[in-house]
């Protein structure tokens, strides 16, 4: 696999005092287009590049996730980033924690780690095609990282609003994830075994990320930067 998914600060403008993050999704050895660890490498440098904004300030912030704050929501993000990288291992994923065990100066280290994971774990086709039990069921690994990249774009994007920043968004792969969301969350029924609020829609005029988010529930225009 290429070094797509090790590729993060590099390629991140690291302006602490600006409030949108850009960020050069490009690689200099790009997986094909239809290769889902591609969209897994550019959601885990969204995710670094949020994770590495959370600190002493803005670390108690509320966040669209109402049980957690700024800091537990990127330690949720890097719990998320270790979910994926344990998918080919075997690892029960379900026995895995929700939360990351890191405190808020280690955040930058706990991503890049579960990158460096996440690279090494991913590496063979076989990860690819071999079948992953995972909390939804059993499916194809190609299948697995394209949710978990999808899963980790959502969560980016509660990060950001949370304390306030925006960011570039890997286009390319927006419209994916959406259908995705769209076809494994049905709009309704939502109950206890499909924990999501009510469908949001932010307009016809709106981002494709916001479209992705409220689709999972997420309240757009309270949360909105800018």
């Amino acid at each position: 696999m290429v070094s797509g998914l090790m590729l993060m600060m590099d390629r991140m403008d690291n302006n602490t005092t600006s409030h949108h993050i850009h960020i050069d999704y490009t690689d200099g050895a790009p997986l094909p287009a239809d290769d889902p660890r591609g969209a897994m490498a550019r959601s885990v440098q969204a995710a670094r590049a949020v994770i590495a904004r959370v600190d002493a300030q803005n670390a108690t912030n509320s966040s669209p996730c109402a049980e957690w704050n700024a800091l537990q929501l990127a330690q949720h993000l890097i719990a998320v980033l270790d979910r994926a990288a344990a998918g080919p291992t075997g690892q029960v994923i379900d026995d895995m924690a929700l939360l990351a065990d890191v405190p808020l100066d280690r955040l930058d280290d706990a991503a890049v780690e579960a990158a460096q994971r996440l690279h090494a774990n991913w590496s063979t086709e076989s990860a690819m095609t071999d079948p992953i039990d995972v909390p939804w069921g059993t499916f194809p690994g190609a299948a697995v990282i394209g949710v978990y990249a999808g899963e980790t774009i959502v969560h980016v994007w509660d990060l950001s609003v949370a304390i306030g920043v925006s960011l570039d968004w890997p286009e390319v792969d927006l419209p994916i994830h959406f259908e995705m969301s769209k076809s494994g969350i049905p709009e309704a029924p939502r109950d206890e075994f499909m924990p999501f609020d009510p469908v949001v829609r932010p307009g016809d005029d709106a981002p494709l990320v916001e479209h992705l988010v409220g689709w999972q529930g997420r309240d757009v225009a309270r949360w909105r930067v800018g």
